[in-house]
């Protein structure tokens, strides 16, 4: 009785290297091929710290750490050609000191409480437009 967590959390894994693969078949096409060298431990750091910035838990993380880790490193060299790394780590450093949870575990429920207290003063607004 009950939900089987296991069936669950092993359908999930399934799912998620299933879409790696995928992805791993789509990068082998465009590059042209595949060697160790092509991904690196830099690179596999990069992916963590974009999710743990964007938020693990949420799709919504996963877009807010992709566009972390393609436009923080551009935007920190266009500040400093001596040391990009040092403000991209800075920056990385404050998202994760300051948002735990990640960006979007941080401000989504916050975002979600001001909408939901925008709609349910709209209605307000207009009844007291109509009385006056």
């Amino acid at each position: 009785m009950g939900i089987d967590t296991a069936k669950y959390k092993t359908l999930a894994f399934g799912t998620s290297t299933l879409f790696t693969a995928v992805a791993g078949a789509l990068a082998a096409i465009v590059i042209g091929y595949v060697s160790p060298e092509g991904y690196s431990l830099f690179l596999s750091i990069s992916f963590l710290v974009g999710s743990a910035v964007g938020g693990i838990a949420t799709i919504g993380g996963a877009i807010v750490g992709g566009f972390f880790i393609q436009f923080v490193p551009n935007l920190a060299n266009d500040i400093s050609d001596a040391a990009p790394w040092a403000i991209y780590g800075l920056a990385m450093l404050f998202f994760m000191y300051t948002m735990p949870r990640g960006v979007v575990g941080t401000l989504g429920p916050w975002l979600m409480r001001f909408f939901a207290t925008r709609k349910t003063a709209a209605p307000f607004a207009a009844r007291r437009s109509e009385g006056a």
